[in-house]
């Protein structure tokens, strides 16, 4: 005898792309431009109903040392997501994104930023002095 199903008909969930997911894709792009010598990492922390994750930049040649460049949050639904910038704190800088196009032209602000870029550039130049 089986157990009949009361859940209905579960969504489909090809084509979700998860906040998750596109910084996972940004972190090996940037491995992928520096041809190593920088590489992407990301980390999910979870409280409760609260998922936090942070894009940091890791550079292996200077003893693996980590740099924030944005962190996002978001809760079991996944959008909206807040998203800052590893270095600025201020609520001001939060950018609350209804959407993964939303998300993903934030993430552009962030991680093409003149901060960021600077920071990459100082970054690869250490590490090629190693």
């Amino acid at each position: 005898m089986s157990t009949k199903s009361l859940w209905g008909q579960l969504p489909a969930t090809e084509g979700i792309r998860t906040p998750t997911q596109v910084l996972k894709e940004q972190a090996t792009v940037l491995s992928d431009m520096t041809s190593g010598v920088l590489q992407g990492d990301v980390s999910v922390n979870r409280t409760g109903d609260q998922f936090s994750l942070s894009l940091d930049i890791v550079v292996p040649a200077l003893d693996n040392y980590h740099y924030n460049a944005a962190v996002a949050t978001h809760g079991v639904e996944l959008y909206p997501v807040t998203l800052r910038s590893g270095w600025d704190y201020s609520k001001e800088s939060r950018l609350k994104c209804a959407d993964e196009r939303e998300f993903e032209k934030a993430l552009e602000q962030i991680l093409s930023s003149e901060k960021v870029r600077r920071v990459i550039a100082s970054l690869l130049a250490q590490s090629r002095a190693m």
